[in-house]
This record gives structure tokens, sequence and C-alpha cells, in this order.
């Protein structure tokens, strides 16, 4: 069974999650907002969770400020999608996206790419790559326990920018259409800022969404 805790920090109240299967007590945590890490590794020890991966959604700073720490406390590999590394690794380059503090520069331990499983435990997390907000942003989804964790590809009620460098709104749009928009409609879509939705919420109710649908429609 899956066992969800979301930490909000830094000045944009990025979430990151720390997800575990509570049979096997394996875990990873889905991004490393500024700030994070001594809580999430604190929770970790306190549920008895061994913390495997450290997963980036994207390279955007106010996702993984604290994955230097984060590693360090724990021991976990790094993984993330290529197209997005080079913002690890010089994250300076953020100073045009509004970093507003010093990121200790890292690598990845590993790259994600598009189709691929990412085991912890007994769950099997269906990795997605969708471009749009960033080059390499990527969603993970876990089908048995009807939850994605999608980053800032779609909110509650909107979606990512797409006006940050290597950003396009046709990209993030065709992300959505096929990784968000073909989930079943109680999936869980667990975001880097703001409250948990649902494929159908947001396909009901969200109006970038529903303009997506409609750019999709034949005239």
């Amino acid at each position: 069974m899956m066992k969800i805790f979301c930490f909000t920090s830094g000045p944009y109240e990025t979430h990151a999650y720390l997800v575990g299967d509570e049979t096997s007590g394996e875990a990873m945590v889905v991004d490393a907002p500024p700030g994070s890490a001594a809580q999430i590794a604190e929770t970790a020890r306190k549920h008895r969770l061994t913390i495997r991966y450290i997963v980036n959604t994207h390279g955007h700073w106010d996702h993984m400020a604290d994955n230097a720490e984060l590693k360090r406390l724990t021991g976990a590999a790094l993984l993330c999608h290529a197209d997005d590394e080079v913002l690890l690794r010089e994250p300076d380059r953020m100073r045009a996206y509004g970093l507003m503090e010093s990121v200790e520069p890292i690598s990845a331990d590993r790259h994600l790419n598009h189709s691929d499983i990412l085991t912890v435990g007994a769950m099997k997390f269906r990795v997605a790559h969708c471009p749009g907000h960033s080059p390499g942003l990527i969603v993970l989804h876990e089908p048995n326990e009807k939850a994605c964790f999608c980053g800032d590809l779609v909110f509650a009620g909107s979606v990512g920018r797409a006006d940050f460098p290597g950003g396009s709104w046709e990209s993030l749009a065709k992300s959505i259409r096929e990784n968000i928009l073909t989930l079943p409609d109680d999936t869980r879509l667990l975001s880097g800022h703001g409250p948990a939705t649902t494929v159908g919420r947001e396909r009901a109710t969200n109006p970038f969404v529903r303009e997506i649908l409609a750019e999709s429609q034949p005239i």
C-alpha cells in the first residue's frame, strides 16, 4: 500500500513528496525544494522508510535546490530526464528563471526515459516524458494506486507556464493531451504546487485543459 507524505517549502510553496511502500519499507522522494531535506529524511526515519530514489520531475531550481543535501542525508540515487540535467549541473543558468538563492550543483546518477518503469517496493511507476514547461519534465504514474505525480505540467485549475527558456505551449498541450487526459478520471494528480486533484475534475473544470481538448477536436 502506498503512503504519501507531502512537504511544502521555498518561496513558491513547492511540494516534495515522500512516497513509501508500506510492506517493503522502500520509498522514493519526488522533487526536493529548498529547505525540505531534513524534514523528509526525518519523516522517512520515523516511519521506517528507506529512500532509494530522489526523482526530479524537472530541473527548475525550486524543485531541486535540496537535491545535494537530501542525497547526503539518505544516500539515495538521484534520477531525472537527460534533457533537464544541465540545470542540475549548472544551476546558475536559472538566473533567467528568477533563481533567488545559491543552489549546489549536482549530477544525476541515472536518467529516466519515456515508458521506463521505476520500481519502489511493490509499486511500479510508469514514466512519461512531458516537455512544455521544461524540456525534460517527466510524470510518474502508478496505475494500481491511481496516482500520478505530475510536477508543474498541470495543476488544480491551471497548467504549467510555457514561457520559461525551453518551454513551449504546443509541447505542453500535447503532453497533457497524451499523458494526462488518457489516464482514468479517478487518477489523483499530485502536482508541484497547490492542492491535489483528479484527471476527471480537471477535464471538466480546468479552463486550460478544456482549451486543449477543444483544440484537439476535428473541425
